[in-house]
């Protein structure tokens, strides 16, 4: 549907062209609910999208949220499925936003951060919707590029995209001390495992070319991911107990690590109770002090937030 040239959204364009944006605003909005009145429903999510963009165009931000949150709401109705192509209307609507203000400063009664805070607000619903990899890796390289790694990486295990995910985990290493880079590469590969994804976390660890089948010169960290993503792969309970007894320092470094192999635990042995098992299911994550890995892991290792 080409809306500029559509005689009945001509009101519409003439406010936006003479600078009447809150006037132009309300009528965006009721053609729209015109729209699913009629259960035209791509009609209402093109206008929605097409004025977003075109507020973007103008600077006008506050109105362009606006529309795209009637957006969302519209689809949380549950009358119409999300397609891809509406996955990339949102991302769409994203991207113009971050790159329009990285270009300039905003001049409205918004602030940079709020904008941002509005358009992030609307990717996190978009997924809630349609959990798309698209908008996970939009959302990660977003991170990535405001050096939000720890943040970045939380979006990024749900694409699939071994070599994003790679090129994060590289750029990552290169701002800490040798000997926490296996512990970047170790969470990150649980976080995958424990999401039921050894496909990729068996991809990321082949990237790091390292020989597996001797051991030698392969850091304990990444030993201890190696071994778990083979159980993941086959399954064996006992192999995972005594693996977990011979790197029990290494996943006490950081009580992440005991929340993320209590998760693939409770995966992949669902209701397995053995009091032997140094992590059962029950377990409490142990005190880090005077855990001799725990005082190697600098800032870049700490405080995590959520794992998912």
């Amino acid at each position: 549907m080409d809306i500029d040239s559509n005689p009945k959204y001509r009101r519409i364009n003439q406010d936006i062209a003479e600078g009447r944006f809150y006037d132009s605003l309300q009528h965006v909005l009721s053609a729209s609910k015109r729209a699913i009145i009629s259960k035209k429903y791509y009609e209402a999510f093109d206008v929605l999208r097409h004025f977003a963009g075109v507020y973007i165009g103008v600077k006008e931000y506050a109105q362009s949220l606006e529309l795209m949150k009637e957006y969302i709401n519209i689809a949380k109705q549950g009358s119409i499925s999300l397609t891809t192509e509406h996955v990339e209307q949102i991302n769409t609507f994203f991207n113009a936003v971050t790159t329009a203000l990285s270009v300039e400063e905003p001049s409205g009664p918004l602030t940079k951060e709020k904008i941002v805070e509005g358009a992030l607000a609307i990717m996190e619903d978009a997924l809630e919707l349609i959990p798309d990899k698209t908008l996970y890796k939009t959302l990660g390289q977003y991170y990535i590029n405001e050096r939000d790694l720890a943040v970045a990486q939380r979006y990024l295990v749900h694409t699939q995209d071994v070599e994003a995910i790679y090129d994060m985990l590289e750029k990552w290493c290169s701002h800490v001390e040798e000997h926490e880079r296996g512990f970047i590469y170790l969470r990150c590969i649980l976080i995958q495992l424990a999401l039921g994804d050894s496909t990729s976390a068996k991809c990321l660890l082949l990237m790091l070319n390292l020989d597996f089948e001797s051991g030698e010169g392969v850091p304990l960290p990444i030993q201890l991911a190696h071994i778990l993503t083979e159980i993941c792969e086959e399954p064996d309970f006992q192999l995972f107990k005594v693996t977990c007894k011979v790197y029990k320092t290494i996943i006490e470094a950081d009580p992440n690590f005991i929340r993320l192999i209590l998760a693939i635990r409770q995966r992949i042995f669902p209701g397995h109770n053995d009091p032997t098992d140094p992590f059962n299911i029950n377990a409490s994550p142990s005190p880090m002090e005077g855990n001799p890995f725990a005082a190697l892991l600098g800032p870049f290792m700490q405080n995590f937030g959520p794992i998912s």
